[in-house]
């Protein structure tokens, strides 16, 4: 015969690994294991996308028909959606599952499926960790032995993968809720679309990524439309941009586009922006030169394809268009040649050169537009 006071260990240890059916905060409870409470992560709030949909995805299910299924497909990676929230926790774990299990070669896989953790210290971001990708599910420790102190977060969710669930572990008895402070909430989002490099490409974490870098920098949102090999200056896209209230929008599709179909379609696009939002800044972005551009024949279309963004550009103002920004790719990732780990695709550094270029320009437009 068992004794009394094991049953009740027995059944007190299945209590502890049952799913349980309260709220703490507005974050709902879905388990406990080994004293740490875990909260489905979309019971925060959720920064850098434009929809409400319960899910971690780029485009609301109303577009799988108007996009590209290219496009489609690659909306279902998180990049640049990011998760905040406030807890006095002393440990936080986080526990995610991919949607695909992606590999690159060139890539870190922190960058392509990882997730990274900031809390907020006298207004300013810090990093804290970054959750390293063992399987298709991963369960990582992010702060252990904190302090018992109530702070803002921020995880930024991977780049090159899709997330199918999320949950944030705390202490068993910390408290978390949605965030108490605006930062990245308050104000108006900039829209970012572009290519593999927009999309993060190679950084080797998620707050790596220029747009996420620019957003910690200018404490404001970013919604990343970067799309590998697949932005293009679509119209498709630009429906999708102009249902986002924006700050800014950000065209920086040269990368990927045939040099013959820059001009037609970046006129294009400008136009249907103008047309959904007025009142909307817009700036449109040369491609950098390849690192190693010197060395090849490339260098030539690369050239070409800055000429037709520029006449794009020239065409639009004569017409009468206003709010309208040109960028010019020298110097975006620096002149030393050792920013990209394959001649194209940044690295941290490059990421961070990106970052540093491209902000003065954006803080003059939202200056001089709003």
């Amino acid at each position: 015969m068992i004794p009394k006071y094991f049953v009740c260990l027995i059944l007190l240890s299945a209590t502890a690994q049952a799913y349980a059916i309260g709220r703490e905060g507005n974050a709902k409870h879905i388990a406990i294991e080994d004293s740490i409470k875990f909260y489905d992560g979309l019971g925060f709030t959720i920064i850098g996308r434009f929809h409400n949909e319960n899910n971690y995805v780029r485009f609301p299910l109303k577009y799988k028909n108007t996009l590209r299924p290219e496009v489609w497909e690659l909306g279902q990676n998180s990049a640049g959606i990011s998760i905040r929230f406030r807890t006095n926790a002393t440990h936080i774990s986080v526990k995610w599952t991919l949607l695909f299990d992606t590999y690159f070669p060139h890539m870190a896989p922190t960058g392509i499926k990882g997730v990274d953790l900031y809390g907020n210290i006298n207004g300013t971001w810090q990093f804290i960790q970054t959750g390293r990708p063992k399987e298709k599910t991963t369960e990582y420790v992010m702060l252990e032995n904190g302090a018992p102190v109530y702070r803002e977060y921020l995880l930024n969710l991977p780049l090159y993968d899709g997330v199918e669930s999320l949950s944030i572990g705390i202490n068993a008895h910390a408290e978390i809720s949605s965030p108490q402070q605006p930062f990245l909430i308050k104000k108006k989002p900039v829209v970012y679309y572009g290519s593999s490099i927009a999309q993060g490409g190679c950084a080797s974490r998620p707050g790596m990524a220029f747009t996420n870098i620019l957003s910690r920098t200018m404490d404001r949102s970013f919604i990343n439309m970067g799309f590998s090999g697949q932005g293009t200056f679509e119209t498709s896209v630009g429906e999708a941009m102009g249902e986002v209230d924006a700050a800014l929008y950000v065209i920086d599709c040269n990368p990927n586009t045939e040099k013959d179909l820059i001009y037609e379609r970046a006129v294009q696009l400008v136009n249907q922006l103008k047309k959904s939002r007025p009142e909307v800044p817009v700036l449109l972005v040369e491609n950098y030169l390849s690192d190693n551009s010197d060395f090849m024949l490339e260098r030539l279309n690369q050239e070409s394809k800055r000429k037709e963004l520029r006449k794009a550009f020239d065409t639009l103002k004569k017409s009468g268009i206003t709010n309208l920004y040109y960028q010019t790719g020298d110097g975006l990732i620096g002149s030393d040649h050792e920013g990209t780990v394959d001649g194209v695709h940044p690295t941290d550094l490059g990421m961070l050169r990106i970052a540093d270029f491209l902000l003065p320009e954006l803080k003059f437009i939202l200056k001089t537009s709003n």
